[in-house]
């Protein structure tokens, strides 16, 4: 059958065997939760009248063939394989993209692990659990209209309403399988340091064994640039002799490096090789661009020049899909209309997006913002909920040149009681512990403590304001400026927190604009009043580009959206990808 994305699934970390599993799955609704209890695992899900699902595409979405907008929380999810005889005497991994949201894995009947998080892609090594010739493989997923779960933009009520969109359930990233070594490259941290010319390289094996090496070698369009070659000797904790450690570090040098930019994407590639006894085991392709992120005396420096961020807000839905692109074409798209439209950055918005969007803001050049989906309404689940999915997800993205900021929460959503007239004493615990512990995970990159207001520990002042009335905007802004506490914009909450103070953070407008045009339908949604057409579109998002720019000590801004999403029609695009007007007008006016 033709598989609609029949691509190799994570291009910023390639193996050379592999296998889709994507494409036509058996499928159940399970709504009596009865698929444990009959141990649906052990048998055929079609004996019990499973219909067909497309794979990697939620049951909601048009593309999956199911195109049910019912709530069922929970799924069932299954196929056979076969492999290849080339991958005899290897390990066969399995890796998910992204399934949403609490995920049970059985291969043959056999149980191989679980996985909690609706955006961060999860793998197992299912070698032990396979047998010659025709394998099954068994998903059993579960997604609950809960707030305490991560979802986003995903509405937990019947009907959409405002900018909060129809739910998906269940796998929305490809499936696959891939070859490795007994021993392998689990994964890889890249620092570049344009300073020295160098990356430093942290590494992780899946275990550790003797008479192993770690080769890098770097390449500029095909030509090698260095390498290096690093024997794994033996090590331990002081604490352990038991096991050896898995990990380490070395550096790579990258002689008289390009810098990555938006204006100049340079990529090095990096082919990593795992050897034992001199034979390679493992064999992993990725890429590194030469940048460095900062914020200094209330700017924001680019490989150590200030630069002023034009940015859109991007959402990542499609009508087909929903969630899911229908081609990593569509993505590509995104990404360059984004930059035809004039903007030098995106915050992807309350979503992580396929790997193939990232892939193609590091190989075209645009900077990007990554957000955590939000929880709503704070409670020691939701902190534990967010914590562990931010966490593998920060670790998950680090090599992108592309990815300069972090944004965990958005709005004070999952933190909402902070407007209580005695709020919660946790929450702003909660927010600093969000700020530290992406630190902790990243210190080279910006983290935005609360998108919008209400914000404690930050490295960039982030203003939402939606007024669509220059005038009024600049009076706001004014009143901010003077009074940073007081409730200057029309959201009606401060700024900043209690405590907090602004110091030298670089001051941005994140959310601004939301123009809609005038369409007649009762059921469209957009920020403030219409405009009358398209020429009083251009002429209101210009006055009000113009009045962010009067300031002088704002570093940037996020215009609000690039494509219209469902009842939300406030976008450059529509829906289905149309300009609105010609991209060089609103260019004229972002640039």
């Amino acid at each position: 059958m033709n598989i609609l994305r029949n691509e190799y699934p994570r291009p910023d970390y390639v193996r050379e065997k592999w296998q889709t599993l994507n494409g036509s799955w058996d499928f159940a609704f399970d709504d009596d939760d009865r698929g444990l209890v009959e141990r649906w695992h052990e048998g055929r899900l079609r004996d019990r009248g499973a219909e067909e699902i497309i794979v990697p595409f939620a049951y909601q979405s048009a593309l999956s063939g199911v195109h049910d907008k019912e709530v069922h929380p929970v799924l069932w999810y299954q196929r056979e394989f076969s492999l290849d005889e080339s991958w005899a005497n290897q390990s066969v991994l399995l890796n998910f993209g992204a399934v949403d949201y609490f995920s049970t894995v059985w291969v043959n009947g056999a149980l191989v692990g679980q996985n909690k998080g609706g955006y961060i892609a999860f793998s197992f090594d299912i070698t032990k659990y396979l047998v010659e010739g025709v394998n099954t493989l068994t998903l059993r997923v579960e997604d609950n209209p809960v707030t305490s779960q991560p979802r986003g933009k995903q509405l937990a009520k019947y009907n959409n309403f405002g900018c909060w969109y129809t739910p998906i359930s269940g796998i929305w990233q490809s499936v696959w399988l891939e070859a490795a070594g007994e021993t392998y490259l689990d994964h890889v941290r890249l620092q570049p340091n344009i300073e020295q010319d160098l990356v430093v390289v942290d590494y992780w094996l899946n275990q550790h064994q003797r008479n192993l090496s770690l080769e890098c070698a770097v390449y500029l369009e095909d030509q090698l640039v260095s390498s290096h070659v690093l024997p794994l000797e033996e090590r331990y904790n002081w604490q352990s002799d038991i096991i050896a450690r898995r990990d380490g570090k070395f550096t790579v040098t990258v002689p008289d490096a390009q810098l990555w930019s938006p204006e100049n994407p340079v990529l090095y590639d990096l082919v990593f090789q795992l050897k034992k006894d001199g034979q390679t085991i493992d064999k992993v392709r990725t890429y590194v661009g030469m940048r460095k992120i900062a914020v200094e005396n209330g700017k924001v420096y680019l490989n150590n020049e200030p630069y002023f961020l034009r940015m859109v807000l991007d959402q990542g839905y499609w009508p087909e899909g929903i969630y899911t692109a229908k081609s990593i074409a569509e993505l590509e798209f995104d990404v360059e209309m984004t930059k035809k439209f004039g903007f030098n950055a995106a915050r992807k918005h309350q979503k992580f997006e396929d790997p193939y969007y990232y892939y193609y803001c590091d190989k075209l050049g645009l900077l990007t913002w990554c957000e955590m989906a939000a929880c709503y309404h704070y409670d020691e689940e939701v902190s534990k909920n967010i914590t562990d999915e931010w966490q593998r997800l920060v670790i998950r993205h680090y090599n992108h040149p592309s990815v300069m900021a972090w944004v965990p929460i958005n709005e004070s959503w999952g933190v909402e009681q902070l407007s209580n007239r005695q709020p919660d004493p946790r929450l702003v615990s909660h927010l600093q512990t969000m700020y530290h512990l992406t630190k902790s995970l990243d210190p080279t990159r910006l983290v935005i403590g609360n998108d919008g207001w209400q914000m404690a520990k930050t490295d960039i002042i982030a203003i939402h304001e939606y007024t669509q009335d220059a005038e009024d905007f600049k009076r706001r802004y004014a009143q901010f400026k003077a009074d940073p506490y007081s409730k200057a914009f029309s959201h009606d909450r401060p700024i900043m927190l209690p405590g907090f103070a602004i110091e030298d953070q670089p001051i941005m407008v994140t959310e601004f604009g939301g123009v809609k045009i005038q369409d007649g339908n009762v059921g469209s949604w957009g920020y403030g009043h219409d405009a009358k057409d398209v020429e009083d579109m251009l002429a209101r998002v210009e006055a009000l580009v113009s009045a962010i720019l009067e300031q002088p000590e704002v570093a940037g801004y996020c215009y609000t959206q690039l494509t219209d999403v469902q009842q939300e029609v406030n976008g450059l695009l529509t829906f289905d990808r149309k300009p609105k007007a010609d991209p060089e007008r609103f260019a004229k006016i972002f640039v």
